[in-house]
């Protein structure tokens, strides 16, 4: 862009663009697997305690120990920085 455009000509350039669409064997392929594992979490017992436990990790525990280990440390240099102050 030179100095003197308008940067809005860029902006309607890029807007004439059309969309790029993937391959179809990527969307078959995407397809596929989505439902396999759609298929695999629905099925009776279908859901392994692996992958039932990764859940909780990532969904439950990891943060809830993150949110503990910051309130702990917060804390700590809280009551550190009272203390010298003191």
């Amino acid at each position: 862009m030179t100095p003197g455009e308008d940067p809005r000509d860029d902006l309607s350039a890029l807007r004439a663009l059309g969309p790029v669409e993937p391959a179809a064997t990527v969307g078959d392929g995407v397809r596929r697997r989505a439902l396999e594992e759609l298929e695999a979490a629905s099925a009776p017992g279908g859901a392994s305690w692996w992958r039932v436990g990764g859940r909780v990790w990532t969904r439950v525990a990891l943060p809830v120990g993150l949110t503990v280990t910051v309130l702990g440390y917060l804390s700590w240099a809280v009551s550190a920085a009272s203390a010298v102050y003191h």
